[in-house]
């Protein structure tokens, strides 16, 4: 059998456009496969970060909810004219201070929303912060003008904002 140049070359040629082939495929694919986990590992960090969000809010927004129903119970006494059972100015004292440190997981969550570009989220946390500081500034244990009505207002508020968070929040995560 005899082999010419040509057909050395020839085969030569054919090797090396099948070996260059199949490595720039091969170098394509892994690329692609790379692209898609760390995509894939955003979106995954993303979650969490919302994940941890929407639990922060929750246990900022049971701080609030649990301060609210002493509040509530006091004024019911007050409005009634009726002296204060024992223990509840304390655990007013006590829902007051874990709301005031709740504000911490709100602040945390703000950051988390920002960091994943979540502008109108973080708004609403803003926001929703803001109207609770609001609330706990006007409703106190020496405030005699406070009255049941005025907590129930309050309260609606408080969850009509806590829903459009939340809203937010399933938006951002189902993106």
């Amino acid at each position: 059998m005899p082999t010419t140049l040509s057909d050395i070359v020839d085969t030569a040629v054919k090797i090396g456009l099948g070996a260059l082939i199949s490595g720039v495929a091969t170098y394509s694919v892994t690329k692609l496969n790379h692209d898609k986990d760390i995509e894939k590992s955003k979106q995954n960090r993303k979650r969490e970060l919302l994940e941890d969000v929407s639990s922060q809010a929750e246990k900022f927004s049971t701080s609030v909810l649990k301060y609210w129903a002493y509040m509530v119970e006091h004024v019911r006494y007050v409005e009634r004219e009726k002296s204060t059972p024992d223990g509840l100015d304390a655990r007013i004292d006590g829902a007051a201070k874990e709301l005031f440190d709740t504000f911490t997981h709100l602040a945390s969550a703000e950051g988390k929303l920002i960091l994943i570009g979540a502008e109108r989220a973080q708004e609403l946390i803003r926001d929703y912060g803001e109207y609770v500081k609001e609330f706990r500034r006007k409703t106190w244990q020496g405030n005699l003008s406070l009255f049941e009505a005025e907590l129930e207002d309050y309260r609606s508020e408080i969850l009509l904002k806590s829903k459009a968070l939340y809203e937010e929040l399933r938006f951002w995560y189902s993106k």
